[in-house]
């Protein structure tokens, strides 16, 4: 009886599954079902019956649940959820430390506190000023998010205000120290907002993945996949969700490792919200050491390098009143999809059609539809009235303008969107496709009112604004994909965040061969094969590759490569632990949870070899994985105590410290 496994990828627009053939590495069962983010339920347990239905057709009609031995998770929710400034409002308690950068949340508040590099407690904590900022951010939030001077040498003050949070608010609650061992107070801080900003969010994802297996009867366990393309448990990636940012195209380029087996390429993953690029190197890809960028936030999360832009099939189609095309960052549910579910709709966007908007901010393409009343925000008198309008069904701002006697432009619609009660539709590629001929999936009468208005405010026609926005997407793809593999050549500059560089990829693309004034002709050839993978690709990349002389593979199941890549993966549990010099002589070791002291090296090193082991060990066996190995790598540092002293002479060097990084494999899943 064959071992099986279930992957499954929840996108923005797609939720994507697989049954997979553990024994023989093959696809059993596959399916594509939209993802409904209002109740996250619909989507999974859709999923789940498709696959276990097509199975059953595949397989004479037999399918013992016993022989699922793993269910496997892996999402670009989290990603989108940071590159469209999405999830739950946070409150930042600040310990030691005033803000000097920017921060992903308004709501913050710096407190006495804070210890030194060797993790004394250089000031005492404040708890009284700390109350008086959680009880002030109470009713303007969701979660809290702590970080601590220096507070990887010693949690003990983060832990406390998280106590006090836990006390007042019963809020989900983050610190810093949980997340992250290296230093860079601002990068640690950064992460822990935004791991708690997605915590309701994965919550909701694995609370749904749970329902629908526990109403099938599986008892396999729940894993979900990193950034890095390893697999934690389900109780691991609800503590620490940012673990999960870049876990979708992370999912991918496995998938696409697995598909192909081609070692050394470039992974394009193009989504319904975001594309993503990665370049593998000897069948794997390159880990960010330093830590993942999403959305413009450096992060200290540990994941495949991988270059995320907000463009896909679902990217929001723009067109400002000064007649400028824009596609993307933002994620919209398509005109054509959204008005075969609401088909009054289309009726909306009729009357709307002939108006001349402009001159106007607002897009007249826009519609509103109702996800969730938010959580703990209190919200306006108009804020309110947007929401119940549209709970019995979404509306055209147009429509909300006429009803509520509000003029269009001052309607305050957009922080009801930034914190997940509401999502727009809009004018999309997905559209485009509708309207130039290559989808019919949905409605393409609203697609075609959507390009027409917007092609009237970009002041050309339906056909030369089709062009030039599937032109802009190719020109975005082109960007994303020549940078990254400039940068894998050490280049420290974008080709497509230059005027000349933007002038150049343009004239790549256009292939100067109609050009009669063309002095010079650039083009480009790519060492490394394309490999495309995500359902849109067939629209973009055979043009792409042609223009770029690239090879290109579409891969059989390239539409569900994450699925496939969410049950390739091992388990894989790291910690790092640091030695460092004593004040007074002897050795400090410090782990994630506390500090430990030794007068003697050797001591220090074994404890923390030792208590490393140990420590990922019991992670790894707790997430249910078999067959555990445990790794150590240690990296000592040693200044001269003076520039002709002997490098090789111990009595001659000054210890600085030293990096233990303790790693657990295991396969994720037992006969």
């Amino acid at each position: 009886m064959a071992n099986l496994a279930i992957g499954i990828d929840t996108g923005g627009t797609f939720t994507d599954g697989v049954i997979f053939d553990l024994d023989k590495k093959t696809v059993a069962a596959k399916t594509k079902v939209e993802t409904t983010r209002h109740n996250l339920k619909l989507a999974i347990n859709s999923c789940l019956d498709n696959l276990i239905g097509v199975f059953k057709e595949n397989n004479g009609n037999q399918v013992e649940i016993g022989q699922i031995k793993m269910v496997s998770l892996s999402t670009t929710l989290a990603t989108n959820a940071i590159v469209e400034g999405q999830g739950a409002e946070v409150g930042l308690i600040q310990i030691g430390f005033e803000p000097h950068q920017g921060l992903p949340t308004p709501y913050y508040a710096s407190v006495p506190g804070g210890c030194n590099i060797k993790g004394r407690i250089k000031e005492e904590l404040d708890l009284d000023a700390a109350r008086e900022a959680v009880l002030e951010m109470k009713d303007q939030v969701d979660a809290f998010a702590i970080s601590g001077y220096l507070s990887v040498r010693n949690p003990i003050q983060e832990m406390q205000v998280s106590d006090l949070i836990h006390e007042l608010t019963g809020y989900p609650v983050v610190a810093a120290h949980q997340l992250s061992t290296d230093l860079g107070m601002h990068e640690r801080t950064v992460t822990a907002v935004l791991n708690a900003r997605l915590m309701p969010l994965i919550t909701d994802l694995m609370d749904s993945v749970k329902h629908g297996m526990e109403r099938l009867k599986i008892e396999a366990p729940l894993m979900v996949v990193r950034g890095d393309g390893s697999l934690i448990s389900e109780t691991a990636a609800r503590e620490k969700p940012i673990e999960t940012i870049l876990s979708g195209p992370a999912a991918s380029i496995i998938g696409a490792l697995t598909l192909t087996g081609i070692q050394e390429g470039i992974v394009i993953d193009m989504g319904g919200t975001t594309t993503d690029v990665a370049v593998l190197h000897e069948g794997r890809p390159s880990i960010n050491k330093e830590g993942a960028e999403v959305g413009g936030w450096m992060t200290r999360v540990k994941a495949a390098h991988i270059t995320t832009i907000g463009l896909g099939g679902d990217s929001l189609v723009q067109v400002s009143k000064n007649a400028e095309l824009s596609v993307g960052p933002q994620r919209v549910f398509p005109l054509c999809w959204i008005a075969s579910q609401y088909p009054y709709l289309t009726e909306e966007l009729e009357i709307i059609k002939p108006i001349d908007y402009s001159s106007m901010d607002t897009q007249p393409t826009i519609i509103l539809t109702y996800i969730r009343d938010p959580l703990n925000i209190k919200l306006t008198q108009t804020e309110q009235q947007i929401l119940d309008l549209i709970k019995e069904g979404p509306h055209t701002l147009h429509y909300i303008s006429r009803t509520l006697n509000k003029e269009i432009d001052l309607l305050p619609w957009q922080r009801l969107v930034n914190v997940a009660s509401v999502h727009r539709a809009s004018l999309t590629p997905t559209d485009i496709l509708h309207v130039n001929g290559q989808l019919d999936l949905w409605e393409s009468r609203a697609a075609e009112l959507g390009t027409a208005m917007l092609a009237d405010r970009y002041r050309v026609s339906v056909e030369e604004f089709t062009n030039s926005v599937m032109e802009e997407i190719l020109f975005m793809l082109a960007g994303l994909t020549i940078d990254r593999l400039l940068e894998e050549e050490g280049a420290d500059f974008s080709l497509k965040d230059e005027a000349s560089g933007t002038y150049i990829l343009k004239r790549i693309l256009n292939r100067d061969e109609n050009n009669p004034n063309c002095q010079v002709r650039f083009t480009a050839d790519l060492k490394y094969p394309m490999i495309a993978v995500g359902a849109p690709v067939e629209a973009y990349f055979p043009n792409l590759a042609e223009r770029l002389q690239a090879e290109l593979h579409l891969p059989s199941y390239a539409d569900v490569a994450n699925a496939v890549g969410t049950v390739s993966g091992q388990a894989v549990e790291r910690v790092t632990i640091l030695i460092k010099p004593g004040e007074g002589g002897g050795f400090l070791v410090h782990t994630p949870r506390q500090r430990e002291f030794f007068m003697i090296f050797d001591e220090a090193i074994d404890y923390a070899c030792k208590e490393g082991q140990r420590y990922v060990y019991e992670q790894a066996f707790e997430m249910g994985a078999v067959d555990i190995e445990t790794m150590v790598e240690r990296q000592d540092r040693y200044s001269k105590m003076s520039a002709t002293a002997d490098k090789d002479n111990m009595d001659q060097k000054l210890f600085i410290e030293s990096t233990i990084e303790v790693s657990a494999i295991g396969k994720p899943w037992s006969e």
